[in-house]
């Protein structure tokens, strides 16, 4: 198993960490792993970018939101 090291954690947030792990009765390591591994599930704007581009586009004929709305105040 790998290891990081993390240096110039400012003060405050050290201490936010250290109090948020032991609410959740873990190690700041393990927390601090916990939250690696959730940053890690959310896509950069880049990877997001590279998604939609390669997306086909397909066409919309179906109804605006403005029709939609409209329909739906009619019905009342």
């Amino acid at each position: 198993m790998s290891m990081i090291q993390v240096r110039n954690v400012p003060e405050d947030l050290h201490r936010q960490l250290k109090a948020r792990a032991a609410r959740e009765g873990v190690t700041l390591s393990e927390l601090a792993l916990s939250e690696l591994r959730r940053a890690m599930t959310v896509p950069t704007e880049t990877e997001l970018r590279e998604r939609f581009s390669n997306r086909p586009i397909q066409p919309y004929n179906g109804e605006t939101a403005a029709e939609s709305v409209r329909a739906e105040r009619d019905a009342r």
